[in-house]
């Protein structure tokens, strides 16, 4: 007996489409034997989930609070996957992203909203895009392992955030006539420099309206450009894209500075838009989240809103179950985890044709 794995040359949407919703039902139903294992009903947890997402006004909005970076990171993580690129380390482009609004944001506290804000933004920007560049230049150059250049540079910027709020930025706190260093936070920045929300709620929306914008334009700059083109050519060929003279340093460096800088932009929303302040906690793991949801959506506009949606939903209804049913935070955290392991099999299914032969 033989086993043949054959690459697809043409991959049918509705295979795809039923390939990744197969994906996160198996995972679910993985995910159901924890819970069962834990003495709870899943359905009663998927139920519970559910409602606390999208059956309240509360539940629905913050959904969208956890939507907005998703959406931003797995934008830019969908276009450079396509060049056959893994950027494993987006997290730590939105967190350099956020610190280098924070730089501008306590420059400038008395700086007008009006241009203070998209200063922040474009500083956050260069700063992710910046990030993104050096694993680039070591995959083209050296052939440096791309997950492993990203994800390493991840735990280097957080390290050094940790030093600065530990030192350097940390708040001096005032008791009477005693001025000392407190605990490991930096100092709340000036209203000048916090985004503007709907309402009563926390969705700030300048950052909802770049995340669509971000899903929107790469699907765009992917299937409608020269250099979207190449991306693909590189992602599917690398050999036959050298051969017709695509340079593969500058397509795969473009594609993590798209990628990189939109992860900045997701950092500098959930600091100015929602926390105001740096703590060690500040990290909420949207950069790894956004691989998943990067995966499920692809570069497409509408599946990345559903995914990401979707995923945003879970993070909240996440956070009730273990309340209600007193379950451990690493089954939560499990969710991500199956359902990355899932899609990925699902991928490979869609990449390669398995036959069996005797």
């Amino acid at each position: 007996m033989r086993v043949i794995v054959r690459k697809r040359v043409v991959v049918p949407r509705r295979f795809a489409l039923a390939v990744r919703i197969g994906s996160v039902v198996l995972a679910l139903l993985a995910v159901a034997v924890i819970f069962h294992a834990y003495g709870v009903n899943p359905f009663d947890v998927y139920r519970s989930i559910f409602f606390n997402a999208f059956g309240t006004k509360v539940g629905l909005t913050e959904t969208i609070v956890r939507m907005m970076p998703l959406l931003l990171v797995s934008a830019g993580l969908a276009l450079v996957f396509k060049t056959g690129f893994w950027n494993i380390g987006a997290e730590g482009q939105l967190l350099v992203g956020a610190m280098a609004a924070y730089v501008v944001a306590r420059t400038f506290p008395d700086a007008p909203p009006i241009a203070l804000i998209p200063s922040m933004f474009l500083v956050g920007f260069a700063a992710g895009a910046a990030w993104g560049i050096p694993p680039a230049v070591l995959k083209a150059k050296l052939n440096v392992n791309d997950v492993i250049s990203t994800l390493m540079l991840y735990y280097v910027i957080y390290w050094v955030f940790q030093h600065l709020i530990h030192g350097p930025w940390k708040a001096r706190e005032k008791v009477g006539q005693l001025t000392y260093g407190g605990f490991a936070h930096t100092e709340i920045i000036s209203k000048n420099a916090w985004l503007p929300v709907i309402g009563e709620t926390r969705i700030h929306w300048p950052t909802l309206v770049l995340s669509v914008l971000a899903a929107v334009g790469v699907y765009v700059f992917l299937n409608y450009t020269t250099a979207g083109y190449e991306m693909k050519v590189v992602g599917d060929n690398p050999e036959a894209a050298r051969a017709a003279g695509i340079s593969y340093l500058r397509t795969v460096t473009l594609a993590m500075i798209i990628s990189g800088g939109l992860a900045g932009l997701a950092g500098v929303g959930e600091f100015a838009g929602i926390q105001h302040r740096f703590t060690p906690e500040f990290l909420s793991g949207y950069g790894f989240t956004g691989i998943i949801t990067a995966w499920l959506g692809g570069v497409n506009p509408i599946g990345l809103l559903i995914a990401n949606f979707l995923f945003g939903g879970l993070l909240v209804g996440g956070q009730y179950i273990m309340i209600d049913y007193k379950l451990p935070i690493g089954v939560v955290d499990m969710f991500n985890g199956a359902i990355l392991f899932f899609v990925l099999a699902g991928d490979f299914l869609l990449r390669y044709r398995i036959q069996i032969r005797r």
